[in-house]
This record gives C-alpha cells, structure tokens and sequence, in this order.
C-alpha cells in the first residue's frame, strides 16, 4: 500500500513537473506557425565553436609566449568543456528524455534544420556556453568579463527553446551541469600546480 502511494506521488509529481515544463516552453516558443529565427540559429550555432577557441586560444598564446599561467586557464576551459559534455552524455542516456518536438509535435516544431532526434535533458549547447562563461568568471574576475560571458550563455539556452529543442528544465540543468564542470576543472587544475610546486620544491 505504501509503495503504491509512494509511486502515485512520484508519478503525479512527474506529471505536473512535465506540464509545468511545456507551459513555460509555449511561452518561450511562441506560436507554432513559422516565425524568424536567424538570431537564435546563430546563437546556438556559437556554442562549440567558442567553447573550442577559447582553450584553443589560451593554449596557443601560453606554448606560444612560455606563459604557464595562460596554459593553466586552456587546460582549465577544455577540461570544463570535456566534464560537462561527459556528464552531459550520460545524463541524456539515463533520463531518455524526449526532445520537446518529438514527444509534443502538436505544440512544437524543429525550427532548426539537421537537428537530430536525440535526448533533450540536459542541454548540451547550454552546459557548453555555462562552462566557458564559467571559466571565464573564475580566471578574469571583471564584471565588464562576467556579464557579457554570462549574457552569451544565457541567450544560447534561450535560442535552444525558442528553436524548439529543449525544455526550460534542460536548460536549467544544462547551466548548472556547464558551471559544475568548469569549477571542477578548476579544481583539479590547482591540485595538479600544487603537486608539481611540491615536487620542484623538493
């Protein structure tokens, strides 16, 4: 009898969590007929390319320039980016969530082309944008930095809904996956330069 009750819960909990879901999406979204969208194609489109550059940049210039410090923050961003993709697959192949015009076609259409039908939760655009906004905040503790990095995340897990891809509830999580990933990177980098210090100190 318990257990029932206990999955009645869970199960009426669910189902309310997912309408609440799909409101705020409509409200994202907008209509279901055609609308412009090229601003928000273009913002999803910078998700990786900008996530990639950044490690790409700082690694460059460091080897570049012999600056261990500017080395440190490339391997700091990729290992952001790399966590927070890592956790990001895994968490779509335990939770097989739906993308928002799959499981909703009546509400929702694709208004992006070659997106492919895969799992929605968490967004991996999102946790991406959250990661490089995040390593940025650690590294360059400017708000003239911070705002605009974080402004730039933010629209990308906008664009992912109002392109119909994701629910707010991936987003969310997808911001939070992205920032978890950086500080961790962080993290293991400080471990990893106080090691070494240790060593060269012997």
């Amino acid at each position: 009898m318990k257990k029932s009750l206990l999955f009645l819960c869970l199960f009426s909990w669910k189902v309310s969590a997912q309408n609440l879901d799909t409101r705020l999406l409509q409200n994202v979204y907008g209509p279901i007929q055609p609308t412009n969208v090229s601003v928000e194609k273009f913002l999803s489109s910078t998700a990786t390319p900008v996530s990639l550059a950044l490690p790409a940049g700082l690694l460059i210039a460091g080897f570049s320039t012999k600056n261990k410090t500017l080395q440190s923050q490339g391997w700091q961003a990729l290992g952001g980016f790399i966590i927070g993709s890592g956790i990001t697959q895994v968490t779509k192949r335990i939770v097989l969530r739906e993308r928002p015009f799959i499981a909703q076609p009546t509400l929702f259409v694709a208004r992006i082309e070659g997106e492919e039908p895969n799992y929605s939760f968490p967004s991996g655009h999102t946790t991406t944008a959250f990661a490089t906004a995040t390593t940025l905040a650690i590294n360059y503790r400017k708000w003239y930095v911070i705002v605009p990095a974080y402004a730039w995340a933010g629209a990308i897990g906008y664009s992912r809904m109002r392109l119909g891809v994701h629910y707010p509830s991936d987003v969310l999580a997808g911001a939070a996956t992205g920032a978890a990933g950086a500080w961790l990177s962080y993290k293991i980098q400080k471990k990893w330069q106080q090691r070494m210090q240790r060593k060269a100190s012997k």
